[in-house]
């Protein structure tokens, strides 16, 4: 192995709480909705506008406006900057300084805005153990295919650690070896998923 990568949300920082938690602010402010939060997390692995287009059609049976799916990019992009900016990390910095050491390349990607994810892994000090961060609007294949062509290394060669069933079947896709962390394992089947805990 030569090659690891890692998921952001849910595996190096603890915060699909705190998305849920704007989520639900953020629809309960604008549409009156109550239970968003309690649909989070069914919508874990999929792109932020495409978590706004599913709470539409549940809860509004719609689809959203453009300028709607704007205006809510838009609050939650400003909310998760505000509330990540504390650093929610969860053991994970003193493995990935012992990890740094031990493969050629590591990277990091997230459906998370890619400018936001950077600026968060720069203020919590994760930028340094990282040869590239990537996040959206590409999904998590695009960027991972374009990482294989550009540092020319095989999914055989590389480990993708994750922390839900999309990142379990994105590795598994591509040939990769997989871990994922113990922290959100509801839905995937304990013989699919490797398990991984960086106390």
């Amino acid at each position: 192995m030569k090659v690891i990568g890692f998921d952001f949300d849910g595996t190096l920082i603890l915060s699909e709480d705190i998305k849920a938690n704007l989520f639900d602010e953020i629809f309960r402010e604008h549409y009156g909705l109550k239970s968003v939060k309690k649909f989070y997390p069914s919508l874990r692995g999929i792109s932020r506008k495409d978590k706004i287009k599913k709470v539409f059609s549940h809860f509004l049976a719609r689809s959203p406006s453009s300028r709607e799916l704007h205006n809510i990019d838009f609050a939650f992009s400003k909310g998760y900057e505000y509330r990540m900016s504390t650093c929610p990390l969860v053991k994970c910095v003193s493995a990935l300084k012992v990890i740094r050491k031990k493969f050629d390349f590591m990277f990091m990607l997230s459906l998370e805005n890619q400018r936001e994810v950077r600026e968060l892994a720069s203020h919590c000090g994760l930028n340094r153990y990282f040869d590239v961060i990537l996040g959206g609007p590409k999904s998590k294949e695009q960027n991972l295919r374009f990482l294989m062509r550009k540092r020319k290394f095989h999914a055989k060669q590389a480990l993708y650690v994750g922390d839900s069933k999309s990142d379990l079947a994105l590795a598994k896709k591509l040939g990769m070896r997989s871990l994922i962390v113990k922290n959100n394992l509801s839905g995937i089947p304990a013989k699919y998923a490797s398990l991984c805990d960086f106390k």
